[in-house]
């Protein structure tokens, strides 16, 4: 059966966001605020000391990071409740789907709805002289569920080594791979930095964010004159001890057989306003194929993946472009036995271009082209209503545009396209029951607020 398309008025919907919008933006006047309160407290700077526009990081939020987000004292005399690192988030957004008549309503269960899909707290601050955090606690309204978001805890010191060259280095306990990273072409940083509630591709590799708050993980880091970036560690799943927390409220979709290896290598340098940096990571993960009965053994998948971005940040301009491109390969013994997949072998690969530009920090927006492609698999990847490919093909090709307005420094206002000209394999009829890949097209309007 054809699917047909619903028209929405994106003028109604518009309206409507905005006046919820413009509410918020009077409780948050006057202008002098910042993107993460509880760190401009500490550092006694405004947003855009650590960022372009947030979440992308400066050369000054890279160290701040790096550096165990202890940097600044700024707030060591304030008083109760001032000095607390503490801040708030809440996301308002709305997506409106081309497609939606004759799609039943689990599939898209939060389209063409204005919904509070963040709200939440941080502790974002200096625990001690060399240890801090940055964790988020929040509920997710698109699956309608709390928990730890994010978690990085770390601790970092420096030293001088080889005729007087610096050595910064650390350790940092988080809760998903590429969250550590301080670069914004890795996929935890990666635009766009906020998930629409429209239809999602059938296929990404696990390190594009697959066991993001499904796992804890330990990894330690370098930076040898800010030039050679070096870390590595593990992840894995855990019922009990320390690393539960990070997942806590979080249903396991995803749990890792043992050990999970991560490991990350970058160049980066910096010529006044401008800076450069490229790099490779990897990930080498076994996942249960059923993630309540081990008995159903793992499946093997190898990520490696390269990087590379561009910044210029000079007073009211700032721009900056990133490339990345991952490569999986798929060992999946344990889905070929149990007839889960047509292949014991498959691959997958993802690449995704992308720039942005802002002016004074107040106007922006960016642009990105996507394509994945990987090995046909008639039933890994099979037929069905919207979610499905009548081809076995995970191939899915598009283009990202983003317009962002920042009425004060800790909000955003952003209205995104998505526009698809491949989906799940197919340009028209990709799933067999009608619907074409323009019909997964999307506005997406979302208002970010930090306090």
């Amino acid at each position: 059966m054809a699917l047909s398309r619903l028209q929405p008025s994106p003028t109604q919907h518009a309206l409507h966001l905005w006046f919820l919008f413009s509410l918020f933006l009077i409780t948050l006047m006057p202008r002098a605020a910042h993107a993460v309160p509880s760190f401009a407290r500490q550092t006694g700077m405004q947003c855009s000391g650590c960022h372009t526009v947030f979440p992308q990081l400066n050369s000054f939020g890279r160290q701040f990071k790096l550096r165990a987000y202890t940097l600044g004292s700024a707030n060591a005399d304030a008083a109760f409740p001032a000095n607390l690192p503490v801040s708030a988030i809440l996301q308002i957004t709305r997506t409106s789907t081309a497609g939606t008549s004759g799609v039943d309503a689990e599939m898209l269960p939060r389209d063409q709805q204005t919904i509070v899909q963040t709200a939440g707290v941080y502790y974002a601050g200096r625990i001690t002289e060399r240890t801090g955090a940055m964790v988020q606690y929040s509920r997710d309204g698109i699956e309608r569920r709390w928990g730890v978001e994010m978690a990085d805890l770390r601790f970092a010191d420096s030293t001088t080594v080889a005729g007087g060259l610096d050595l910064l280095f650390g350790v940092t306990l988080n809760n998903a791979p590429t969250l550590t990273d301080v670069w914004n072409s890795t996929p935890m940083w990666s635009f766009p930095h906020v998930d629409s509630a429209g239809v999602m591709p059938a296929a990404s590799t696990m390190l594009d964010m697959q066991l993001n708050s499904q796992v804890g993980g330990v990894t330690a880091y370098a930076l040898f004159d800010n030039l050679v970036y070096a870390e590595a560690g593990f992840f894995r799943t855990a019922k009990t001890g320390v690393m539960r927390p990070l997942g806590w409220g979080v249903e396991k979709t995803r749990v890792v057989d043992g050990y999970a290896p991560y490991w990350r290598l970058a160049l980066q340098r910096e010529f006044g306003s401008h800076s450069v940096a490229a790099g490779l990571l990897g990930l080498n993960t076994k996942v249960w194929l059923d993630p309540n009965d081990p008995s159903m053994s793992s499946d093997r998948f190898r990520d490696i993946a390269f990087d590379a971005q561009y910044q210029y940040v000079d007073g009211a301009h700032a721009f900056s472009g990133q490339a990345l491109y991952m490569r999986e390969r798929q060992r999946l013994t344990a889905g070929f036995a149990q007839r889960m997949a047509s292949n014991e072998s498959n691959s997958l690969k993802t690449a995704r271009i992308g720039a942005h530009y802002a002016y004074r920090r107040m106007l922006g927006g960016g642009v990105q082209v996507f394509s994945t492609r990987g090995s046909a698999d008639s039933v890994r990847y099979g037929m069905g209503p919207v979610m499905g490919s009548a081809n076995g093909r995970p191939d899915t090709a598009g283009l990202v545009a983003e317009l962002d307005y920042l009425p004060v420094e800790n909000v955003k206002l952003a209205l995104r396209r998505t526009a698809y000209r491949k989906f799940n394999g197919g340009t028209t009829d990709y799933d067999g029951f009608g619907r074409n890949a323009s019909d997964n097209n999307n506005w997406f309007l979302m208002g970010w607020f930090m306090f």
